[in-house]
């Protein structure tokens, strides 16, 4: 198992992130990550150029975007546009995902 790293940014809260198939395993154009989110913790609340895609395992949580909050629960899949403003937050219990992103 690929050993998991605490996310570093200032405006994270209780976040790990575990990185499943990365540029060292060869792969072409997409990179595969799993995060952990401690009960009440968060990814920070940012933007960035590419999308991605997200499917939730356990717990419960909501995405916070810049004008909508949705409520998520293992099971969802959620597409994450370019250039739109996000964050995770985990609910009483621990959130776990996986995200794709491209390379």
């Amino acid at each position: 198992m690929v050993a998991d790293a605490s996310v570093t940014e200032e405006d994270a809260k209780g976040a790990r992130i575990k990185w499943l198939i990365s540029e060292k395993d060869g792969a072409p154009n997409f990179l595969m990550r799993h995060f952990t989110l401690q009960p009440e913790g968060f990814t920070p609340y940012h933007s960035h150029d590419w999308e991605h895609e997200v499917y939730i395992l356990e717990g419960q949580g909501k995405v916070r975007y810049e004008d909508d909050e949705v409520q998520i629960q293992p099971g969802d899949a959620i597409l994450i546009p370019p250039n739109k403003k996000h964050q995770f937050r985990a609910g009483s219990k621990p959130l776990k995902f996986i995200c794709l992103v491209p390379k």
